[in-house]
């Protein structure tokens, strides 16, 4: 499946984020971010994926970088780094991906540092008005968050 958005967009900022399209040249900050949250990043993508393993490396994060950056420039999937507003430091990640459920227009996914999740709602909205006015998203699905995963793989069974 394809998104079939308005317009696809690189980079995203405000007062609290930077987004960048995923790239291999960001495999490290974004490497020890993932490590140091795996056990939390497990369980929010539990039965999606097994992602992130407990003995990923550095290398197989530099391949992983390289796949997201792939899919986005073949119009797949949407992969985002994302940094502090005076992007010095990589806090989280966000991800836009197809619907395979109709009535969706895409999947969003995102996670920032345990550290900083009380932003996370802060982002959400802040994605949800992105994909609103710049990529003419209008109804996200927000996966293991507003839609329960069990749920969730039911409706893509369904469609």
């Amino acid at each position: 499946m394809s998104l079939s958005a308005k317009a696809i967009h690189h980079s995203y900022q405000d007062e609290h984020f930077t987004l960048t399209m995923m790239h291999p040249k960001f495999s490290e900050p974004d490497y020890h971010l993932v490590m140091r949250n795996q056990q939390r990043l497990r369980a929010l993508f539990a039965g999606q994926t097994d992602w992130p393993k407990p003995d990923m490396t550095l290398a197989d994060n530099i391949a992983a970088m390289a796949h997201h950056l792939r899919e986005f420039n073949e119009n797949i999937a949407y992969g985002f780094c994302v940094f502090d507003s005076e992007e010095t430091e990589c806090i989280g990640s966000v991800y836009i991906d197809a619907s395979e459920v109709d009535g969706y227009d895409c999947e969003l996914h995102y996670w920032l540092d345990e550290s900083l999740i009380e932003l996370e709602s802060v982002l959400e909205q802040s994605m949800l008005v992105w994909l609103k006015e710049k990529w003419g998203l209008t109804n996200p699905a927000l996966v293991a968050r507003e839609i329960p995963l069990e749920q969730w793989q039911r409706m893509k069974k369904a469609s």
